[in-house]
């Protein structure tokens, strides 16, 4: 893969989980509030313009919005096992285990000798040579 797909690929999977863990309206809201504070600071000093904008009692319609996205968020149902009530009861599974003969296969070494990989060490060693 190359580097700039996987740039890509790590760009959108960052972009999902922010969007699924609610990352877009902290960012909507974030930038709803530099508005208010932007437009606040017009009208009035700093200080004031920072009381309005974080009070709650001036909110602007793009806190209105995020406000009704997480109402929404809030009544959906997370999970599918949620939304309809069921019971699963977990049966056990019997995976059998590989047998050493099954994972033993042989590998030609650099040097060409035949070595058998996953048997036990022959006793005593082979000599080279």
């Amino acid at each position: 893969m190359s580097s700039w797909a996987l740039r890509l690929s790590q760009f959108f999977l960052i972009g999902a989980l922010m969007v699924s863990m609610g990352g877009h309206l902290a960012i909507l809201q974030t930038f709803a509030w530099g508005n208010m504070l932007v437009d606040y600071s017009n009208e009035t000093s700093l200080a004031d313009a920072v009381e309005k904008t974080f009070d709650g009692d001036h909110p602007c319609h793009l806190c209105k919005l995020v406000e009704e996205s997480k109402n929404e968020d809030d009544k959906k149902p997370v999970l599918k096992s949620q939304m309809k009530m069921e019971m699963a009861v977990p049966v056990p599974i019997k995976v059998p285990f590989p047998r050493s003969e099954e994972l033993a296969f042989s590998v030609t070494s650099y040097f060409g000798a035949d070595l058998k990989i996953g048997r036990a060490v022959p006793v005593p060693p082979p000599r080279l040579g």
